[in-house]
């Protein structure tokens, strides 16, 4: 009678045990992920007034990003800058500035796509330099580019 209750002790721990996994398996495990909805992909996480980053390009040229406003979505790891300024720093000439309307700034990549009336001025020693205008312009500022 002993091991009669001994066996079915075993058989009924066993079974629980087998029921928690496949419970914990398919009803908890499993669940299902939730996913944005086309509202939430397009709202933005944070905002940033009056931006100033630094760093440095794949040249190891240093540069400054300049923005009146930054909104990042999260959905894509994607920023939208206002008026963005772009300063490209050189040991050997005069920095380089770019102006834009605005910008689109991808994480991913580092890439910046300026649109808008772009301008890039290039000063010369002492001297007024070049002036380059534009509706679209692509600056790299990836790190491990070269």
């Amino acid at each position: 009678m002993r091991a009669l209750r001994h066996d079915i002790l075993l058989v009924l721990t066993f079974a629980f045990v087998m029921g928690l996994s496949a419970w914990l398996q398919f009803g908890v495990l499993d669940a299902p992920v939730a996913v944005p909805s086309e509202t939430e992909k397009d709202a933005p996480d944070y905002y940033i007034r009056n931006l100033v980053f630094t760093g440095r390009d794949g040249l190891g040229k240093k540069y400054e990003l300049r923005a009146d406003r930054m909104v990042h979505y999260p959905y894509g790891d994607r920023a939208l800058l206002d008026n963005p300024h772009i300063v490209q720093y050189s040991p050997d000439e005069a920095p380089r500035h770019v102006y834009a309307d605005t910008g689109w700034l991808d994480n991913n990549t580092s890439e910046i796509l300026l649109t808008g009336n772009v301008r890039v001025l290039q000063d010369q020693a002492g001297a007024t330099g070049d002036v380059f205008t534009g509706e679209r312009m692509v600056i790299i500022l990836d790190e491990d580019r070269g």
